[in-house]
């Protein structure tokens, strides 16, 4: 089956009929539009529980989804699935685990995620912990940690729409980077899914607060913050320069900056947009 994430088509082979059912569901929303050379992603059983023993992580402990490399093969383990990636390529292959403590579902959006997050870099964009929302025709992305209020944010807006309130996904074209919609959002259920890309108009990192307002970000911190919201890359600039000069573009062209929100979904009027 093919799945189109924000333009980035993608194609699931190897699939048994339960999992194909799951998939078409989860994703009914973005359809591929049929490309030639969709990035190749193919499942495999792999005849073990588990790759990652629940019981060896600590209650509380993050997620133990982990990334290395292999040459120019990136490798992928949680608990329920390993695999490989080839960017160069445009292929990669996940072994499933049996084990149902990370279901399949949750095991396939992980891995499109990390294809996601590199594809982006391939081509100069990033895939972004930010929540985005479109307001007439543009787009406004809010970075923040998990807990920060992004979704939040996100459900207390009283214009625009939500394209996502977890991950967004941005990418470079002639006219400048534009926000694609993906499937990839959190807990937010308030709007249908969002297809198609927008302008990026304003870049911010958000901060819970009493008031609305504002405030510069330090153009020395720019990019750090950038970085800091970029998960699946973020500790693999020793790697890749192109991610540190993609941030630097995005800062150049959409300066980053502070906004403080509170509960009442009028943060808009803090950025000027009536």
């Amino acid at each position: 089956m093919g799945v189109d994430i924000g333009g980035l088509e993608f194609s699931l082979l190897g699939l048994d009929s339960a999992t194909r059912e799951h998939l078409r569901d989860r994703y009914a929303a973005f359809p591929a539009a049929g490309s030639t050379k969709p990035f190749r992603v193919r499942l495999l059983d792999a005849g073990r529980d588990h790759f990652v023993p629940p019981a060896s992580v600590p209650q509380g402990a993050p997620h133990p989804l982990t990334l290395g490399w292999e040459g120019p093969w990136i490798l992928v383990q949680s608990f329920g699935f390993a695999g490989w990636i080839s960017i160069g390529t445009q292929e990669g292959e996940m072994a499933l685990a049996r084990s149902e403590y990370e279901r399949v579902g949750w095991c396939v959006e992980n891995f499109l995620r990390v294809c996601t997050a590199w594809r982006a870099v391939e081509e100069g964009g990033a895939l972004l912990h930010a929540a985005s929302l479109v307001l007439d025709g543009k787009a406004y992305v809010f970075m923040g940690a998990s807990g920060s209020g992004k979704s939040t944010l996100a459900a207390s807006s009283k214009k625009g729409e939500v394209i996502s309130d977890d991950l967004t996904l941005i990418r470079p074209s002639a006219e400048g980077f534009r926000v694609a919609g993906t499937p990839f959002r959190g807990t937010y259920e308030g709007g249908g899914p969002i297809r198609g890309s927008f302008p990026l108009a304003r870049l911010y990192r958000i901060f819970q607060s009493p008031d609305n307002r504002v405030e510069p970000c330090p153009r020395n911190h720019a990019v750090a913050d950038l970085l800091a919201a970029a998960p699946f890359v973020v500790d693999q600039i020793g790697r890749d320069d192109r991610i540190l000069l993609t941030f630097k573009a995005l800062d150049d062209s959409h300066p980053l900056a502070y906004l403080f929100f509170n509960l009442g979904g009028e943060f808009w009027r803090a950025l000027d947009v009536d």
